[in-house]
């Protein structure tokens, strides 16, 4: 004989099933009995729960600026360690009388770490959240959690005005440190325009003006010397002139009354001042315009210099002319007697002579003023020359100075404003316009009790139940030799079944 597939028959288990019902009833029931005792006798544990919505600050964002911009979970987390603090949840275990048995067995630390098992917080939405609180008595639990709530809303003000003071005291003291720092560099940069007045960049034009205008007085006064020392060269001449007439004429009186010729001569000289005056103006305009080793300027200062002695030796010879006809003149005023003699004096040509004296004065007086204005206004063209080329060098350090400062100001005034902002947020937490937290939904009474569940547990005993009942009923299968199907003996002798008697006591109760 072939061997046969075994199929699965469910008729079969559930005849066996049948047969060992009292197998499975029985701990089902049994089951389910103890489910409904443990919950009888467990502790009922009640859980209150309160919604806590976060509430937008009133004024518009647009006017003042929140001070915190922390996301709603990193603050809750921050409040709810200071909550959630031994501290804290020992003044609530005290106030409510919490956990008063285990006290006498337990620390208050292990209290504490026990009652934060029972505290639950969760974000519900981006602006709420929930506080749960778990206990045995409904009433304190209810009243627990409602002041969990309370002591976040407070915890919340505290915590947002003690931000804000903090940032308006940080801010505070940066705009010191900053406002120190500003007055410091605006003193280095009033210090260096002090410095360096003349040579700024801002003045660059003034002192090109200042130059140009110089530099035309320069030239102005440098012509009206030239003119001066001229008029110098002509009054000269024209003294020596009326000096030679009176010479001449003293000479001729002299001859008349002692027997001797005096005999006057023109210095043939004369030109040589004029030359020499030429060339001192010519020296002192290429003074003005090239610098000492030029050639120009070396070859007129030698030219003076050949010059020099020659003028000079004609001078000399001059004034003792002058010397000569002076004492002539005076030992002939001392002679009464001589009718010519006393003639000598003309009073026509001394009040002229004396006229052209009182010119060539003011004449050199002029011309010393205007040498000694030539050489200030020298000097003030070369000082403004240095101001203008150092002016690139002070127009850098200036662009330094004035960056760094410009950057403080900057920054200075963003901590202005920002102090002024941080004010106003504070201003506005005192009032409590800002962002707060807002009960939105308070705790009640709970009803029921939130642990132990009684569906699951029922659920759970008679899942226990049904599984012992089939594991017994298996196991009392298993162990019964008897075969209850024809094809069970057929498996067993291995050889075929003829025919079968059925069981009278099965029939016999069925029939009754």
């Amino acid at each position: 004989m072939g061997k046969t597939e075994k199929v699965f028959d469910y008729q079969r288990y559930v005849k066996m099933g049948l047969r060992r019902k009292w197998y499975i009833i029985i701990p089902f029931i049994l089951s389910v009995i103890i489910s409904i005792g443990v919950y009888k006798h467990l502790p009922k544990v009640y859980r209150a729960n309160t919604v806590i919505l976060i509430q937008a600050q009133r004024v518009p964002e647009s006017y003042v600026r929140p001070t915190l911009t922390e996301p709603v979970a990193e603050r809750l987390n921050t409040i709810s360690h200071e909550i959630l603090s031994r501290t804290r949840l020992e003044k609530v275990i005290k106030e409510f009388n919490l956990y008063s048995d285990l006290l006498t067995n337990l620390h208050m630390e292990e209290v504490v770490d026990m009652m934060k098992t029972k505290i639950e917080i969760k974000v519900q939405r981006p602006n709420a959240f929930s506080i749960s609180f778990e206990g045995k008595e409904p009433q304190t639990v209810m009243k627990v959690t409602n002041k969990l709530a309370s002591l976040f809303i407070e915890e919340n003000l505290k915590f947002r005005e003690s931000r804000v003071g903090e940032t308006v005291q940080f801010i505070g003291k940066e705009l010191q440190t900053m406002e120190t720092t500003l007055k410091k560099t605006e003193s280095a940069v009033r210090q260096y325009k002090e410095k360096n007045m003349g040579q700024l960049p801002q003045q660059l034009e003034t002192n090109l003006r200042v130059l140009d205008r110089l530099e035309q007085q320069y030239k102005t006064t440098s012509d009206n010397r030239r003119a001066a020392e001229d008029r110098i060269v002509l009054l000269q001449n024209q003294i020596e002139q009326l000096i030679d007439r009176q010479s001449e004429r003293g000479a001729s009186l002299k001859n008349l009354a002692q027997g001797e010729n005096v005999r006057s001569e023109r210095a043939p000289e004369e030109p040589l001042v004029t030359q020499l005056n030429a060339l001192k103006r010519d020296l002192a305009n290429a003074e003005s315009k090239y610098t000492p080793s030029h050639p120009d300027v070396v070859d007129l200062k030698k030219k003076i210099a050949d010059l020099g002695p020659r003028v000079k030796k004609q001078e000399e010879e001059r004034e003792r002319r002058l010397k000569e006809l002076k004492a002539l003149q005076e030992e002939m005023a001392a002679d009464k007697n001589s009718q010519a003699i006393s003639s000598l004096s003309d009073p026509a040509t001394e009040r002229l002579l004396t006229q052209y004296r009182a010119q060539l004065n003011e004449a050199q007086l002029e011309a010393n003023r205007l040498k000694e204005e030539m050489v200030n206004l020298k000097e003030q063209i070369a000082l403004y020359q240095r101001r203008i080329e150092e002016t690139p060098k002070r127009e850098q350090e200036m662009v330094q100075l004035n960056r760094d400062y410009d950057l403080l100001k900057t920054y200075y005034q963003s901590l202005v404003d920002k102090k002024y902002q941080s004010q106003m947020a504070e201003n506005l937490e005192r009032k409590q316009q800002g962002e707060q937290f807002m009960v939105l939904d308070a705790a009640r009474l709970p009803e029921k009790p939130f642990k132990p569940d009684r569906n699951t547990l029922l659920a759970m005993g008679a899942c226990l139940g049904l599984a012992v009942g089939l594991g017994l009923a298996w196991f009392r299968e298993s162990m019964d030799r008897s075969f209850y199907e024809v094809s069970d003996l057929e498996t067993y002798l291995g050889v075929p079944v003829l025919a079968s008697l059925m069981n009278l006591k099965e029939e016999e109760k069925k029939a009754a």
